[in-house]
């Protein structure tokens, strides 16, 4: 993984929705199994709800897009979904339980809800540009 030229703190707010039918541990190591460095907790009684810093974190999810040609689908969201310096994007549930950032489109394309990623950064073009290059 190359690391990005960005000066800027890079953050990340990672949260998913425990149903009634989940194991709460099972969320907080799947969230851990696609986002390195983050130490996941359960919260306000059906949240998994962690942060973590740094380019680092994103590495599991830097290396597996690109095995997966889901550069694309992950630079659309991360662009649409853009506000300030801010900007989220989803991956399957089922599919971090396994090690595997499954970057999905819509909350319905993970039936049991998708885990939310959000990034943070001053220099947010630059980091879209480095976790996603433009293709083409």
């Amino acid at each position: 993984m190359k690391k990005p030229n960005i000066g800027s703190a890079i953050e990340l707010k990672v949260e998913a929705v425990v149903n009634p039918s989940e194991d709460p541990q099972k969320i907080i190591d799947a969230i851990s199994n696609v986002v390195a460095r983050c130490s996941p907790e359960f919260r306000y009684g059906s949240r998994v709800i962690g942060r973590a810093a740094g380019s680092d974190s994103l590495s599991i999810i830097y290396e597996q897009v690109r095995s997966r040609s889901a550069m694309g689908v992950l630079r659309r969201m991360l662009l649409d979904n853009r506000a300030g310096n801010s900007t989220w994007f989803l991956l399957n549930k089922q599919a971090a339980t396994a090690g595997i950032a499954a970057v999905v489109e819509e909350d319905q394309e993970s039936p049991l809800g998708p885990i939310r990623v959000s990034l943070t950064c001053e220099e947010l073009d630059s980091l879209v540009d480095w976790l996603v290059p433009e293709q083409g």
